[in-house]
Order: structure tokens, then sequence, then C-alpha cells
């Protein structure tokens, strides 16, 4: 089995030829080659390549403007560039366009495998990685979290970090996922169980300062500093499951409207709810209203109701 696939480009047949050798002599790779990144260009587009190595003086297309082109179209691709003695603000300036690495040339050409190998060593890590999840099935996982919104956040990444690689959601719905969940948290801790209502939030500096100070306040109180927030997933091929219940006093979830096209109603009842009922599948309470469950079907184009 090939370690992976090396393009050489460099206008110097004799540096091609060296650098082909080594590698050759040194692993198992498949190696193309080309004298310019025109027809580099072409190799990429034509072939699976791992890694390309690039000369950056040559005609018809250079080693920087290939390095811009395959960033753009194929960001996925390494590239290491190869340099003359003395033109290492060239290589420094590749770097910041985005390059693996460099080589001065000639003398550090025989350096050529260990940059391969580390390099390709890493992206088979990270494609057996995502390869993994081919053959995943379940996860569930419960937390039991303070009053406290800090650990929000962190929670949230730790409950999202396999939606996307499962199959259920793109990275654009995942942000939203991600969203809807610390919509709900926030509420189960404040409105849930530190019972502060949205009316106290108020809309100038003074009162937000005022209703921040309470939250600090309610949480180091009795009853209120005890209360936890379970959080419950359930994540599968087909769907992602999220239940957040708080210890509160609940609220009567069956005055939601079935419908927010009216401003008014937008208003009354908070950014919150239409943010989670429009980013996922399906959103359930139960008959308290101090629990949520929330589901994202994978594929869905988010037919959610209450």
């Amino acid at each position: 089995m090939s370690e992976g696939t090396i393009l050489v480009v460099d206008d110097e047949l004799m540096i091609r030829e060296l650098l082909v050798e080594i590698l050759t002599n040194a692993g198992d790779y498949h190696i193309l080659t080309a004298d310019n990144g025109k027809k580099a260009l072409n190799i990429c587009n034509d072939y699976e390549v791992d890694l390309v190595f690039t000369d950056l003086r040559m005609p018809e297309m250079n080693g920087m403007e290939l390095l811009a082109e395959l960033r753009r179209d194929k960001p996925e691709i390494p590239v290491v560039i190869l340099t003359g003695f003395g033109r290492r603000e060239d290589a420094i300036e590749a770097l910041r366009l985005g390059a693996s690495n460099f080589l001065l040339k000639p003398q550090e050409v025989d350096q050529v495998h260990s940059i391969a190998s580390k390099i390709l060593r890493m992206r088979m890590k990270k494609r057996m990685k995502q390869r993994i999840f081919d053959f995943f099935v379940e996860e569930r996982q419960t937390y039991y979290i303070p009053s406290e919104i800090q650990f929000t956040l962190p929670l949230i990444d730790l409950l999202t970090e396999k939606v996307e690689c499962v199959g259920i959601c793109n990275q654009s719905e995942l942000m939203n996922i991600r969203l809807a969940l610390d919509e709900a948290m926030v509420n189960a801790v404040i409105h849930g169980n530190l019972e502060i209502t949205s009316q106290s939030k108020g809309t100038t500096l003074d009162e937000l300062v005022a209703f921040n100070q309470l939250v600090k306040e309610r949480s180091k109180k009795e009853p209120f500093m005890h209360r936890k927030v379970k959080v419950s997933t359930q994540l599968s091929q087909d769907h992602a499951l999220f239940t957040i219940e708080d210890e509160g006093k609940g609220f009567d979830w069956k005055m939601i409207p079935e419908s927010f096209e009216d401003v008014e109603i937008l208003a009354n009842h908070g950014r919150g709810l239409i943010l989670i009922r429009a980013f996922m599948s399906r959103v359930d309470f139960n008959e308290k209203g101090n629990k949520i469950t929330m589901i994202k079907l994978k594929g869905d184009q988010t037919e959610a109701h209450f």
C-alpha cells in the first residue's frame, strides 16, 4: 500500500530526478512530477495528491502562484517550498501564504523524506480519524452542571464535537445547533434554576448591569445555589437528540403560539425559543415545562414542532 502520492515540481530536471530518487529509496510513495506550476495544477486536478514539493521560480506559473491556487481550490493539500540558498525571504513569504514548510536547495534536499514522512503521517491520521466514523453506531452522554453560565460553552463543545463527523449536519448547521443549545442551557440556568424572568433583563445599560449582578447573587443563595442542570445527549447515525432539564418551577409551554410570524409575538416570547425552533428538527417540552428535548435529523430541512 502506497504511503501517499507526492508531486515534485521544479523546472530543473536534475533537482526533480534527485528528489524522486531520494523519495523512491526512502519510502513507498507514488511520485508525480511537473516542470512548472501550470502542469502541476492540472495534475492536482486529475489525481489525488497528498503532498506537493514545489520550486518558487519557474516559467508559465511560478511556485508562489501555484501555492495561491492550491490554497484557494485545494486547501487540504500541504505544500513544501523549494528555494535557492539566499532566498529565505521568499520562503518566509510562502509560509505566510500557507506553505507547510520549506527546503533550501541543493544543500537541504536530503531532508525531503523526513519532511514528507512527517506531513503524510499527519494526513493519514486525519483521514483515519474521519474514516472511523464510518463504524459509528451510537453515543450517549449525561452531565449535571451547576447553575453557572461559565460551564455552558465548554459543555456544548463536548456535546457537539462528533455531530458533524457522523454526518448529521454540515459546518454551518453545526453552528446553529450550538446556538440553540446555548439558548436552551442559559434559559435552564437563569430562568429555570435561578428563577429570574426575562423582563428583569431590561434594555438599558444600568438594567443589564443589575441583571448580571442578580444572576451572580442568586447563584450563591439558597435554594438556587444547589440546583443542577441535567444535560443528556444521544447521537446516532441518523439523528442527534439533546435533553436539558432544570430544577426550577417550569413554565406554561402550551402558551407558546403555533406561529411566530407576528412581530409582537416574537417580542413577547423572546429570541431564544425562536432560534431553537428554527435550528432544530423537533422541539418538545415535558408537562411541567422544565425539560426541553431537541432533535436534529440527518439531512433535515428543519420542520420543528412544539
